[in-house]
C-alpha cells in the first residue's frame, strides 16, 4: 500500500537542488573538500606520531619550571666587569689555535661542527681534550689524553704542561648539576689550581655552562640550576683570578632563560650545530690576548693521539629519560656540508640498536650529493636517503651524522687558440738574367691606337745601345695579372745613355702618344 505521507520541506528543497544544472559541481567541491579534510588529519597523526616516537617528545611541564625567573639568578656582568670577558673585535681562527679546549661531551662537539660553508672543524685533536660524561672531580684524576712515545694517558693538567697552550678555555658542570653548588666549586677549585700548578704560564678563562632546552628529556635538570652554578663559577674566577667566558648570552633566550630554539639537540642537554656555531661566534669576538710569556722556545710536542674511547661508562644525566627514569636512548643528529639541505627529523632521540626515521639529502643547484658520514657506526652505502641504525655502544653524546656535497663539474669548454700574426711576405721580383745587372721592372704595355703609322727612315743608330728587349718572365711565384688594365702611363725611360735623336726622325724605341691622331703623325713623318 503506497504511503501518502507527503515529505519533509528539507527533502524537497535536497531534490530541487539535486535537479538543477549547478548540483554536479557544487557536491564536486564538498566532496574535495572532505577528501583534503581526511589527509589533512591523516598528515597530522602521521608526523607527530613519528616525531613523539624517535624523539621522546611526550614531555609535560614539570611544576618548577613554571616558577623560573629568567632574570633572577642570572650572572650580574656589571658587578664582575674585571672578570667577565667584554666584546672585542673578531679574533679569528688564529686565536682558537693558540687556545687549548678541556671539558665533557659538548667540548667533544667542538671537533664535529666548523664555520658555515667550512669543512674544518673549530677545533682537532691538537687543541681539544674533551671527555664524554666526565665531571669537575674527575680533573685531577682521570687519565684521559694519549700521546704518542707514552705507555699510558695522562690528566688534564699533565696534557697542558705538555701541550704548552696560549691560554685554555675550560669547560665543565653539566655533568654536575646534580651536585650541590659547594661542592662544585670545591672540586672545581681544586682542579683549575692543579692546571695553573702544572703549566702557569697559560691564561685560564672557565665557560658558563650551556642553557638547557626546556622541553628535556632529563626534567630532573633545571635551568635554576643552571644560572646558580653559573653565578658561584663568575664569584670563584672573581677570587681566583680567572677570566669568565658568559656565553650564555649568545646561546639562551633573553625573554625565556631556556635555550634558544634549535640550539640544543633532543635531549635539551647537548649543543646543536646551530648552538656550537653560535657558541664559537661569541668566542672569538670575546677574545682574551695578554703577552705570551710562556718560556721560548716550547718544547716539543709529542704527536698527539686523543681521548681514550668509551672512558666513563656510566652517565650521570644526559640519556635518563623524563623524571628522571633510566633511559637507553641517545642523540642522533644529522647535519651536512655546504651545497645541500635535508629532509626530515634532523634531532632525534632513539634507542641504541634502534632506528632513525628516514632523512633525506638534498643538493642544491649546481651541487651533488657525495655520501655520508658518521661520528660512530657506519651508515653503509646509503643514497640521498638514510634510515641509521644506532650503535649498541653508543654513550651520552650520541651520534652525528653529516651529509656531504660536492660541487658539479662544469663541462669543459675548447678555448680557442690564438691566432698567429700573419708574417709579411715579400713581393716577388722578375728573376734577373744570370749575366746581367737586374732590368728595371717594365710598365704594363700601353695599347697603341687603331691608326697605322708610316715607316720612317731608321735614325743613326746610337752607338753600343741596344734596343729594348720584351718583358722577362715572372717567377712561377708571381701574382696574378690585375683583371684590369691599369691607366695608360708613360713608358719608364731605361738607364741607357741619353741619344740625340734629329727633330724629323723618332726614335725606334719610343712609342706613339695615344692622344696623337692619324694626321699628326704623318706630319711629323
Amino acid at each position: 500500500m503506497a504511503s501518502n505521507r507527503k515529505p519533509a520541506p528539507w527533502q524537497r528543497k535536497l531534490r530541487a537542488l539535486l535537479q538543477k544544472p549547478a548540483a554536479l559541481p557544487i557536491l564536486a567541491a564538498v566532496c574535495g573538500l572532505i577528501i583534503v579534510a581526511i589527509a589533512a588529519i591523516v598528515v597530522w597523526f602521521t608526523v607527530l606520531g613519528g616525531k613523539s616516537s624517535t624523539s621522546g617528545s611526550s614531555w609535560s611541564e614539570p611544576a618548577s619550571d613554571a616558577s623560573y625567573d629568567a632574570t633572577a639568578d642570572k650572572v650580574d656582568v656589571e658587578a664582575y666587569k674585571g672578570t667577565v670577558l667584554p666584546e672585542t673585535e673578531d679574533a679569528g681562527q688564529e686565536y682558537l689555535d693558540e687556545t687549548l679546549f678541556l671539558g665533557d661531551s659538548n667540548t667533544v662537539r667542538y671537533m664535529v661542527y666548523g664555520p658555515e660553508g667550512s669543512e674544518d672543524s673549530y677545533t682537532t685533536i691538537d687543541n681539544n681534550i674533551g671527555v664524554v660524561s666526565m665531571g669537575v672531580q674527575q680533573i685531577t684524576s682521570l687519565k684521559c689524553e694519549n700521546f704518542v712515545g707514552r705507555s699510558s694517558a695522562v690528566t688534564m693538567p699533565a696534557a697542558v704542561e705538555i701541550m704548552q697552550p696560549r691560554r685554555v678555555i675550560i669547560g665543565f658542570g653539566t655533568n654536575n648539576l646534580t651536585m650541590s653548588v659547594d661542592t662544585f666549586i670545591e672540586e672545581y677549585k681544586e682542579g683549575l689550581a692543579a692546571i695553573h700548578e702544572a703549566y702557569p704560564y697559560a691564561d685560564i678563562i672557565v665557560n658558563a655552562i650551556p642553557p638547557l632546552d626546556k622541553q628535556r628529556s632529563n626534567t630532573a635538570l633545571s635551568m635554576k640550576q643552571v644560572d646558580a652554578f653559573n653565578s658561584a663559577i663568575v664569584e670563584m674566577c672573581e677570587e681566583e683570578g680567572y677570566k669568565y667566558l658568559d656565553s650564555s648570552q649568545a646561546l639562551e633566550d633573553p625573554e625565556t632563560g631556556w635555550a634558544k630554539t634549535d640550539y640544543t639537540l633532543s635531549d635539551g642537554v647537548h649543543l646543536s650545530q646551530k648552538g656550537v656555531r653560535a657558541l664559537f661566534e661569541y668566542i672569538q669576538t670575546h677574545a682574551y690576548i695578554t703577552e705570551d710569556t710562556r718560556p721560548k722556545p716550547l718544547n716539543k710536542v709529542p704527536e698527539v693521539q686523543g681521548v681514550t674511547p668509551n672512558l666513563i661508562t656510566s652517565d650521570p644525566i644526559a640519556v635518563r629519560g623524563e623524571n628522571g627514569q633510566t633511559s637507553t636512548k641517545v642523540p642522533v643528529e644529522f647535519v651536512c656540508s655546504e651545497g645541500g639541505s635535508l629532509s626530515g627529523a634532523t634531532s632525534q632521540m632513539v634507542a641504541k640498536g634502534g632506528t632513525c626515521s628516514t632523512v633525506t639529502a638534498v643538493p642544491d643547484e649546481g651541487w651533488v650529493f657525495a655520501g655520508w658520514g658518521a661520528s660512530i657506526g657506519s651508515t653503509g652505502g646509503s643514497g640521498e636517503s638514510l634510515t641509521f641504525t644506532v650503535p649498541g655502544d653508543a654513550d651520552a653524546n650520541g651520534v652525528i651524522i653529516t651529509a656531504y656535497f660536492e660541487q658539479e663539474e662544469a663541462e669543459p669548454t675548447e678555448t680557442p687558440e690564438p691566432t698567429a700574426s700573419p708574417e709579411p711576405t715579400a713581393e716577388p721580383s722578375p728573376t734577373p738574367s744570370a749575366t746581367s745587372a737586374p732590368t728595371p721592372t717594365q710598365a704594363p704595355a700601353t695599347p697603341v691606337p687603331a691608326t697605322p703609322v708610316p715607316a720612317t727612315p731608321a735614325p743613326t743608330p746610337a752607338p753600343a745601345t741596344p734596343a729594348p728587349t720584351a718583358a722577362p718572365t715572372p717567377a712561377p711565384t708571381a701574382p696574378p695579372a690585375p683583371t684590369e688594365p691599369p691607366a695608360p702611363t708613360e713608358a719608364p725611360v731605361n738607364s741607357v745613355p741619353e741619344v740625340t735623336v734629329p727633330d724629323n726622325s723618332t726614335p725606334a724605341n719610343a712609342a706613339p702618344a695615344p692622344e696623337e691622331t692619324g694626321s699628326e703623325a704623318a706630319t711629323a713623318g
